[in-house]
């Protein structure tokens, strides 16, 4: 969903074959890419946090729309990643996942959440360690120099009036979430279940959370600038399942809908999978790009005559 000026807990994966990021280098340039896509798109950035495999934001999005941040984002760092190891499609798992979540309740808990990864995987053993690790927002809001893309300002005033007590409390916070002395709550517990891949698209609470007023608020707000939300939301779809449907109804390994090739069962399900995930679940055609390794083009050739086979097959009926 996406609705000018919400905050966001943001995440995106690559693929499980693939390092995101393999050495500084490519942390470097990722972040010179979100500073250049957070000030093109006006988002803020509260939290964040670069793994291995994945990241994760914590932004309030401007007058634009959240797309117009992560779309030049994703793609020219997959851009990079190819050039750089030598490859050609797909970088990263799907599209980005996002929650639309209430600022009131719940902000200082996904900064937690964010900033605590490195320590939760070992990477760092404690908050000491932590402040020294070069790839997470908690550095920045510790040290007097930072990224100058994270509004380290807006964070502390949330902890006190003075950067001195301020620092101080956020540490308290940060060590009662690893102390377990606070329970994990229903956000926390919902966004790890869609980090995991395990929560379902299909409940609202899958893309916005809050109390009942700030949900039916977001959802007004979707449908007033006229944010459809489509049926690859609305069913909790994945180009992987999707994929995998194709794969099976044509009997075709499913790593061959990747593979460009002429005729055959195999060129049949790709031309397929391109109609069934662009038109009948209407997905971002950016992720059907991306997940093809073709251009927009190449997408809507494929989708026209994937129709065709489709209605022969009656596949989507």
């Amino acid at each position: 969903m996406n609705i000018p000026g919400a905050l966001y807990h943001v995440m995106s994966r690559c693929l499980p074959m693939y390092k995101l990021f393999s050495d500084d280098a490519d942390r470097e340039y990722f972040l010179s890419l979100l500073a250049f896509c957070l000030l093109r798109s006006g988002c803020r950035c509260y939290a964040w946090v670069l793994m291995d495999n994945h990241y994760h934001l914590v932004l309030r999005s401007g007058n634009e729309e959240l797309w117009r941040l992560m779309k030049p984002l994703q793609m020219r760092y997959a851009q990079y990643h190819g050039r750089k190891n030598g490859r050609r499609g797909p970088l990263f798992m799907d599209r980005y996942k996002s929650i639309v979540t209430q600022d009131q309740n719940y902000l200082l808990e996904l900064i937690r959440y964010v900033h605590l990864n490195p320590i939760r995987a070992g990477i760092c053993r404690n908050l000491m360690e932590l402040k020294q690790y070069r790839w997470s927002g908690h550095r920045n809001l510790m040290l007097e120099t930072s990224e100058a893309f994270q509004d380290v300002k807006s964070v502390l005033l949330r902890f006190g009036t003075n950067d001195h007590d301020a620092k101080k409390l956020y540490c308290e916070f940060l060590e009662q979430g690893l102390a377990g002395s606070v329970a994990d709550d229903d956000l926390i517990t919902l966004v790890r279940k869609n980090n995991e891949g395990t929560g379902s698209g299909r409940k609202v609470s899958s893309w916005v959370i809050g109390d009942r007023e700030f949900v039916a608020k977001a959802l007004l707000k979707a449908e007033a600038n006229r944010l459809r939300i489509s049926r690859f939301e609305k069913e909790g779809a994945e180009l992987t399942q999707i994929a995998l449907e194709m794969a099976k109804h044509f009997k075709v390994p499913v790593e061959s809908l990747r593979i460009r090739q002429r005729g055959g069962a195999a060129s049949d399900a790709r031309k397929v999978f391109a109609y069934g995930a662009c038109r009948v679940y209407q997905a971002p055609s950016a992720m059907v790009c991306e997940y093809l390794g073709v251009g927009s083009a190449a997408v809507s050739a494929m989708a026209i005559r994937g129709k065709l086979i489709a209605e022969k097959s009656g596949i989507f009926k």
